[in-house]
C-alpha cells in the first residue's frame, strides 16, 4: 500500500477532532472528580500568561494605547478575538455587531463544536453533555478579558452562544 500525503483539510479535521476529544475528556474527568472549579481557575491563570502572544498586544501596551485611542484599541481586541475563534468554527457561523465603539456582541450560531463534542463524547463513552463544556467555558473568558479592562458576558444559547464585550 502506498502512503499518500494527507490533504490539509483532512489534517485539520482530524486535529480538530483530537483537540475536541481531549477537551471533552478533560471536562468529563474534572466533573467526575469534583475538581472542575480548581481546573478552571488554573486554566484561566495559564490563559492570562498567554495573552501577549494570543492578542499581539501586551497588557501594559494595551493599557497605554487604550488611553490614547480607547475605541480603536477596543475594536482591535474584539476583531482579534473573532479572528481567533476561526480556529474552532467557520467565520460564517460568527456574527459580530457593534453597539458602539465601546461595546460589541459576538454570536456563535449553529455551532459545530456542540455537535462535534456530542458525537465525540458519545463515541468515547463519556457521560457529559456537550453544553456542559460550553457552560464552563463561559467562566474562562470573562476572567481573561478583565486583564484588558473589558467586561465580558458569555451566555450559552440553544445552538451556540452570545458574547457581549464592553470596554470599562
Amino acid at each position: 500500500m502506498e502512503i499518500k500525503e494527507m490533504p490539509l483539510e483532512e489534517k485539520y479535521e482530524r486535529l480538530q477532532d483530537e483537540m475536541q476529544l481531549t477537551w471533552v475528556t478533560c471536562y468529563a474527568f474534572h466533573k467526575e472528580h469534583g475538581t472542575m472549579d480548581k481546573w478552571l481557575d488554573y486554566y484561566v491563570k495559564v490563559q492570562k500568561n498567554m495573552l501577549p502572544f494570543a492578542t499581539g498586544l501586551g497588557k501594559a501596551f494595551f493599557k497605554f494605547v487604550k488611553t490614547l485611542a480607547p475605541g480603536r484599541t477596543f475594536k482591535r481586541v474584539v476583531k482579534q478575538a473573532v479572528y481567533n475563534q476561526q480556529k474552532w468554527l467557520p467565520l460564517s457561523n460568527i456574527e459580530l455587531s457593534w453597539v458602539s465603539d465601546r461595546e460589541a456582541v459576538i454570536r456563535m450560531r449553529n455551532c459545530p463544536l456542540i455537535r462535534r463534542n456530542e458525537e465525540l463524547a458519545k463515541k468515547a463513552g463519556l457521560d457529559i453533555d456537550p453544553k456542559f463544556v460550553c457552560e464552563n467555558d463561559t467562566k474562562i473568558f470573562p476572567e481573561v478579558f478583565k486583564e484588558f479592562g473589558i467586561d465580558l458576558t458569555h451566555e450559552v444559547e440553544e445552538n451556540g452562544c452570545r458574547i457581549t464585550v464592553k470596554l470599562k
